[in-house]
Formats: C-alpha cells, structure tokens, sequence
C-alpha cells in the first residue's frame, strides 16, 4: 500500500493509502500533519480520506452517518494516480473507477509555516455529476502519535456576532462527546459554521485541535456558506471544512462532462499551542496582501459617523477638517448619510445612491476636493449589494434576489442580484462612476444583512449554489472597482466584522474589526480579533468625546492600538491640553507600528467574562525583535500586573501608576483605565 512521508520545516507530513474496515478490497488515501519532533508511526495511524467528497445518490460507507455528515461516502473510494513533490510542496492525483479526478494540492510557505490546501475535481465520466459535498481540506490521524488516543484533546473555536467578533470558545472532546463507544460504533460529529452572505456569523471559519503536545489549526477561504467538522469514527479522528454541503448548506452542483470544480482554500499549520499557530496563520496572511502603496505606512483615520451620526455635510465636514489640522491623519471617510433623501432617513435609504443637495449644496465634489486640499485621502461610504425600503430601486424587483420565486426581504432590506448584466450597469454608474468623478481615493464597503440559504438561479441550481454565485460576483466588484480607480483604498465592513474571512480580506486593505463603537470592551474584542486578522488591516475605532477625563481618551487610543487607529467623535471643542494628549498617543503608535505590524502575540491574558458589564483586566503583550508592546486596560476592577521580566521601559503612555522593578514592569491598575508600554531588552 501506497506511504510517503515528506518534512516541511518543523512538521511531518504522512500520505498513506488506508482499507476501509467492513468493505473488503476497498482503500482509499488520507492525509495526516504532526510535528516532525513527535515521531509519528505512520503505521498506528488511523485515517480516511483527504478528498472528502459527495455525489448525489452516494452510499454511506459508515453506520449512523445519515443527516449527521456527508464525511465518507462511497465517492471518497480512490486510488492514487501520481504524486510529485518539491520544497515547496506536494500534488496529488486521485482517480476512481469511473472516471472522477481530483488533484490535492498542498503547498508550504517557509516563513510563517503555514501550509495551504485546496482540492480540484475533474469529471471525465462522461455524464453529468452532481456535487453535494467537496471540502478544501481533510486532516486525518488527529490523536496522541504515540497511542492514537484523542481522550486529553481540546478543540478550539472563535464564536462571533455583532459587536462580539472572534471570542475563543474552548472544549474538551470528552466535554463534546468525541470518545469512542465501548463496541466502537457510532460516529461522533462536532459541527459547526454558517449559512449566508455574513461569513463570520455564529462562527468564524476557523477550527484548532490541540492535545499531546501539538496544536492544529486550520483557518478557510468562505466568502458564503461554510462548515467544519471534528470526525470521530471508531479509532480515527478527522478535521475537516470548506463550503458548506447539501445537508448544512443546500448546495448541489451540476459539473458537465469536461468541466472542472475548484474548491476555496484552506490553510493550517502545526504549532506548540494555539497562540503560535493563530501567529502563523496571521503572518501568512498579511505576507500574501498586495495593498496600495498609500498603505504601506498603517496611518491613521478619521471617519465622520461617530461625529455627525449619519448626517455629513460640507458645512460639518469644513468644521472638522479645521479641528483636526496638524494631526497626523491621512484619510478622511464621510460615511453614511450623503446620499439622505430631504425627506427620510439615511438608513433605509441606501441603493439610489443620489447625493444630497441639501447637505453638499455645491456637490459631494468639492468636499472631496477640500480633504484633498488638507493633506488627505477622501473616502466615502457604500452599502452596494443591497437596498433600503425607503429606496427607489427597492421595488424594481426585476433586479433583486428572490428565492422560491419571491424577493428575498429581511426587515428593511433587499438584495440586488449581481449576476445581471443590468445590475452591474447600473452600480458601475451609481458607484465606479461617482468614485471617479468626485475624486475619492477609498471607499468603505458595508454590508448589513445577509440573503441566508440562498436564492433562485435562472437555470435552477440549489439554493445555496445560487448564494454561492452572488458572493463571487461581489469579490469581482472589488477587482473592477480596483480596475476603476487606481490605488484606491478598500474598507471591508459588514456591521463591522462580519464578513472579515480570508479570502475577501485577501482583496481588502483593511477591515472594521467590530461595530463596537465607543464601548469599554473595545480592547477585548480588538484582542480577540487581531489572534486571525493581520493588525494592519485591523481598524479599530478610538472616539473621542467631550469633557471625558484623560482617562478614558488614553483608554480608547491605547485599545486601537492593537491594530489601526480610526478616530472619530467630537472634535470640534478639543482644548489644547486634550489635543497634545492626543497627539501624544498618536506619536507613541507611531513609535510602536513596527511591533503591531510584524509583531508576535506573546499574551492576551483577559479575566474579562460578561463583556457587556465587563470586570477584569486585560494584558495583551507583543512582540519584534529585541522590543515589546504592552497594552494593558482595566475594566471595573483594581488589580496589580507585574510582566516583561528582562526588559527596560523605553516609552509609555498611560495616567497608570508604573514603575521598573526586578520582575519587569510594575503596573498598578484602576478602574476604566489603560496604558501602552514600549520596553526593550
């Protein structure tokens, strides 16, 4: 039977042809990654296959498996073909008897130790298949290399909703049912992702296994409905993910003769723990960005909403430009409200896109021009893929989703289907048009509901196919609007951080980390996020209010600093004193933006629970080089730190009582305050 093991930098990557037990003469060929340090007997190792795949009318090649998981179904039945190998990875060809061919693709980055997995299916039967089920990757072998056994495993999540992005939720397998039965029937399933055009929703697509010694963790491409599953079947353990399936995605597609279907990728890595591989998937990410060049220095932003709350004008944006003069700022983002009917509210107006003349008199143009002039980049604010009740183009159905024959409607919302060639006419005017003809430089893309399942298709695929197609018709958007506008800045937001998943962040400048707008758990949820979200493309709000003590100012500067600073808020009293604490922290980031941008998370140490009456504190410690950045915020509570044993303080802001003493740093906390500390070695 077919074995090859390959070392890629620190890790041991073992293809091994398994039989599948109760079918007689029936193999197939799995995938399993350990540590090369762990010494893994590739003969214990219990595996299934690294293409999981499902046709319509598949058999179950295990018990119970039926409406729990489409994972070993009688298509996963293949033999190896071919496999070449280099330094940079290994392809494989798989085939079965009837003509389906699939290429495994691993490829291996050196520098962050990040592997990179997707999977191409061919179908040379000569008839029409029809997919239900093709995942980006499958890790088989999961368990003690020594034993095998699973039982001191944990699997690690990041659950998300609005304003909660990314929070690590951490199980015990024991705790998840994942054991083996003592007649060893059962598959035991733990599954999770989501349904819709709002990828990090409930979940983001991201899954760590970590146990004897070793984590595991995979992060996916999913621009729309997802899934991953821990597989428990007998002795063997399995991760495994991508698009989600007919059962968890109502997704089905028809692959002529000839054709070809590629999955999304998927990228893992093996580490110590899961702070080391969240580093790596992250350093991998940020390594594979191509932004403009205007991004290359991470600055800082201003964006009007949390200072006119939906209603720019000339007259309030002239003000604010004169109040912030002489800060380091170099984008300007007039967000939403510019387009507001006389007569209506900006918020459920959005998909006219008609600017207004009662609040640019004199046009959109010229404020554009007037940021400009201040040393600038003007950016503006666009909801496109959908419309808003109080919107004309609302109720030209014949450009919108439907499903089952009816538009989709949620609350407030419609959907226009991007597939038409009338819909891209129509946006190319209302947005590409209007970036160019007023001169703006960035947009911020928002995104705030989601079509869920999925919609019709004019040539009746499932629904989740349908949604699937959408999603990658607005990924195209960016390319044109990239085409459109040279060098133009792309904000990804959805309700802030709910459509911050790979591959669209792969085509973005920056994302908003969260709508968490001036909340005290902004550095919680900033923490959260930076553990999958290079810190450059990660904008966090720092608004500004008046008559708040220095305290709170220093609060929301040092909390941004987890990745991009975005100020905002009331600007236009600042007194001389608050300005220079502003400028301050401004000059203190600028010191540190190195570390934020290239930096390792060493901790993030947060005793935080309810995060919406939060009591606790947070140490959240970086590291580059012979350097570290220190961001420390209490919530409601009174506590001392001591940390960064072997460094000197080189620099602070902070109102907190500190001082150097043998252990390191001496921090003493107080309630709703926060610091930043640059210590060297």
């Amino acid at each position: 039977m077919f074995l090859k093991k390959y070392t890629f930098g620190d890790a041991e990557v073992i293809y091994r042809e398994v039989p599948i037990e109760g079918h007689d003469g029936k193999t197939t060929v799995g995938l399993a990654v350990y540590p090369k340090s762990a010494h893994a007997d590739s003969d214990k190792l219990m595996m299934d296959g690294l293409v999981q795949v499902a046709f319509s009318g598949d058999e179950a090649l295990v018990d119970y498996t039926e409406g729990v998981t489409m994972r070993d179904r009688s298509s996963t039945v293949l033999k190896m073909v071919s496999q070449s190998s280099d330094m940079g990875g290994v392809n494989t060809l798989l085939a079965d008897e009837e003509g389906n061919l699939y290429t495994h693709i691993l490829r291996y980055d050196r520098k962050s130790k990040v592997f990179a997995s997707k999977v191409i299916y061919e179908n040379c039967t000569g008839k029409i298949q029809t997919l239900e089920r093709l995942d980006s990757f499958s890790l088989s072998g999961i368990g003690d290399p020594r034993t095998g056994s699973t039982e001191q495993f944990k699997l690690h999540r990041m659950t998300s909703a609005w304003s909660r992005e990314c929070r690590v939720k951490t199980e015990n397998f024991s705790d998840l049912g994942l054991d083996m039965s003592w007649a060893r029937y059962g598959v035991k399933v733990e599954a999770w992702g989501q349904n819709g055009s709002m990828p990090n929703r409930g979940y983001f697509p991201f899954g760590a296994v970590e146990g004897a010694g070793y984590c595991l963790a995979v992060m996916i491409e999913a621009p729309y409905s997802w899934q991953m599953e821990v597989y428990k079947e007998k002795e063997s353990c399995a991760l495994s993910g991508g698009r989600a399936d007919h059962i968890r995605g109502h997704w089905r597609k028809e692959i002529l003769p000839g054709e070809r279907f590629e999955t999304d990728m998927a990228f893992f890595t093996v580490a110590a723990d899961l702070t080391a591989a969240c580093n790596a998937l992250v350093h991998f990410q940020d390594a594979r960005l191509a932004v403009p060049a205007s991004e290359e220095s991470m600055p800082v932003l201003f964006n009007e909403y949390c200072t006119t709350w939906g209603c720019p004008s000339e007259e309030n944006i002239t003000k604010i430009l004169a109040a912030i003069e002489g800060m380091p700022i170099d984008y300007f983002v007039i967000d939403c409200g510019w387009y507001k009917p006389d007569d209506k509210g900006w918020c459920n107006a959005i998909g006219d896109w008609e600017e207004s003349r009662q609040l640019f008199p004199a046009g959109i143009k010229r404020v554009a021009k007037k940021i400009r002039e201040a040393g600038k980049i003007p950016g503006v604010w666009f909801e496109f893929e959908n419309v808003g009740r109080d919107s004309k183009a609302f109720s030209r159905e014949e450009l919108l989703l439907h499903r089952d024959g009816r538009v989709i409607t949620s609350k407030n919302r419609r959907f226009l289907n991007l597939r038409l060639p009338e819909v891209e006419n129509y946006l190319t005017v209302r947005m590409l048009k209007f970036l160019r003809e007023n001169g703006f430089g960035y947009i911020k893309i928002d995104y705030n509901d989601t079509y869920g399942i999925g919609c019709d298709s004019e040539d009746g695929a499932a629904l989740g196919e349908g949604g699937a197609e959408v999603a990658e018709q607005s990924l195209a958007w960016l390319e044109k609007l990239k085409a459109a506008v040279p060098g133009l800045v792309i904000e990804n937001c959805s309700s802030g951080g709910s459509r911050i998943e790979p591959k669209r962040m792969g085509m973005a400048s920056m994302c908003s980390f969260s709508d968490a707008h001036e909340c005290n758990e902004i550095p919680l949820v900033a923490a959260n996020v930076s553990r999958v979200i290079p810190a450059r493309q990660s904008q966090i709000w720092a608004v500004l209010r008046d008559g708040e003590p220095d305290s709170r100012t220093i609060y929301s500067l040092t909390a941004a600093m987890i990745g991009r600073i975005c100020l905002s808020g009331d600007v236009l009293h600042l007194t001389e004193a608050k300005r220079a604490l502003i400028l301050d922290g401004l000059a203190f980031y600028n010191k540190v933006k190195d570390i934020v941008r290239y930096g390792n998370i060493l901790k993030i140490d947060n005793t935080v629970e309810y995060y919406r009456a939060p009591k606790g504190r947070q140490l959240y410690v970086k590291s580059y080089g012979q350097r570290l950045l220190v961001l420390v915020h209490f919530l409601d509570c009174e506590e001392d730190i001591v940390c960064a044993k072997g460094y000197r303080l080189a620099a602070a802001f902070t109102d907190l009582d500190h001082s150097e003493c043998q252990d390191g740093l001496h921090i003493s906390g107080r309630r709703f305050h926060g610091g930043a500390f640059l210590l060297e070695k």
